[in-house]
């Protein structure tokens, strides 16, 4: 809907900035900066050194010198709701406010007057050294965490390590991200600056230290889901009790992007003192950005929705799998070479289908049609158990093969 050009000042702004907020292409992270922004501009108009007043129409607002103007008062730090430890801001959020003026005139109609956006500077990649190091004292911690923050921080750094994905793509992570032997893990890759639209998909390998941390993540995470009604499917949720306005909120919330950030650096400051002394420690880094910088993995593109036909084709192979598993478990000697033929081509068909995008349960269900219906024969399968809890936890009823042994 267009925005009302009747309106002005912040009215205005506030507008457009949810005009802005309602495009499809616009992330959540990207719309919280709309929304900060537009806020931040509309207290402009009320400070005695800004040019205009509170009744500005859009073509002034959007002329370089009200946003010069802008741009100082918010860069010292003059436009703040509340107090900072530090006042002033720096190069990034300058050309994060020019980005969003951008989409804001955009949404109202108006051509703006922007300053230059001058390329970052490009960040150093961390030497394979210390990135070799970080991974050990991962491990060196792995057996030593027992806080359920530090268990989540341990599944976050190795994945991080592993996949180089940022804050944001992690909080995108879901269940069905995991592959069924958490041997891989899908990320939706949104690089800085990138509309959802160019968003894209990719399968990465997971190392023993990941698939170890996320099996003790997914457990500890079934007990923190004990207040949360409904369904629960993002892979990284909170740990303590918060609070929206006056109403607390149990643990188990999926967590945002902020919420990754403070999380991350608290359970390192725990761990960094609680390791403090010890011979071969080298201490984690509080910016979860060090864990990526320099990673390359080797990934594979993966589609971002299974395409309709083939997705028929591989739940066909699920299922054909399925039943001579199912049927060398019941006639053969358990571990005979059939067996294990049987579960290795079964493990490749569940493979393919996760890649493609296929959900865990369609999968489940396929597999409890073939005479996989239990925990035991699943994990036979390739399944691991403490994400199949975890699957029949975000279906709030259970795994389909569950519903079928009733």
């Amino acid at each position: 809907m267009p925005v009302d050009r009747s309106l002005t000042g912040p009215q205005l702004l506030l507008a457009a900035a949810a005009e802005v907020r309602s495009w499809r292409e616009i992330s959540d992270a990207r719309g919280r900066q709309v929304r900060w922004v537009a806020g931040e501009f509309g207290r402009a108009l009320a400070h005695p050194e800004y040019p205009l007043g509170a009744d500005a129409e859009a073509g002034p607002l959007f002329q370089r010198h009200a946003i010069d103007a802008y741009l100082e008062l918010a860069g010292r730090g003059e436009l703040r709701v509340r107090a900072a430890a530090k006042k002033t801001s720096g190069d990034n959020s300058r050309q994060t406010r020019i980005e969003v003026l951008a989409l804001l005139a955009k949404a109202i109609g108006v051509n703006a007057d922007l300053p230059p956006q001058p390329d970052p500077a490009p960040k150093q990649p961390v030497p394979k050294r210390a990135r070799s190091l970080l991974r050990s004292s991962l491990e060196e911690v792995a057996d030593k965490v027992t806080r359920p923050g530090q268990i989540r921080m341990l599944a976050i750094g190795a994945v991080a390590i592993d996949t180089g994905a940022r804050s944001g793509e992690h909080c995108a992570c879901q269940l069905n991200d995991l592959a069924p032997s958490l041997g891989e893990i899908r990320i939706l890759r949104r690089p800085q600056g990138w509309s959802e639209a160019e968003a894209y998909a990719e399968v990465i390998p997971l190392s023993d230290l990941s698939r170890a941390a996320l099996r003790r993540w997914l457990d500890e995470r079934d007990a923190l889901l004990e207040s949360v009604r409904g369904s629960a499917t993002a892979l990284w949720v909170s740990v303590h009790v918060n609070h929206r306005g006056e109403h607390p909120v149990p643990p188990g919330m999926p967590l945002e992007t902020r919420g990754l950030y403070r999380a991350w650096t608290r359970a390192v400051e725990q761990t960094n003192a609680q390791m403090a002394g010890e011979p071969s420690w080298v201490p984690l880094p509080t910016r979860m950005e060090q864990l990526r910088r320099g990673v390359s993995p080797k990934a594979s593109p993966a589609p971002r929705q299974p395409d309709a036909e083939r997705a028929v084709v591989l739940l066909d192979d699920v299922a054909e799998h399925g039943r001579a598993l199912a049927a060398a478990r019941r006639s053969g000697e358990p571990g005979s070479t059939e067996e294990l033929q049987a579960r290795l081509a079964c493990r490749n068909a569940l493979r393919e289908a996760w890649a493609e995008g296929i959900e865990h349960t369609m999968q489940l269900s396929v597999l409890a049609e073939a005479g996989l219906a239990d925990t035991e024969s699943l994990t036979a399968a390739g399944w691991e158990p403490s994400l199949l809890k975890a699957i029949d936890r975000a279906a709030g009823w259970g795994r389909p093969s569950k519903a079928k042994a009733v």
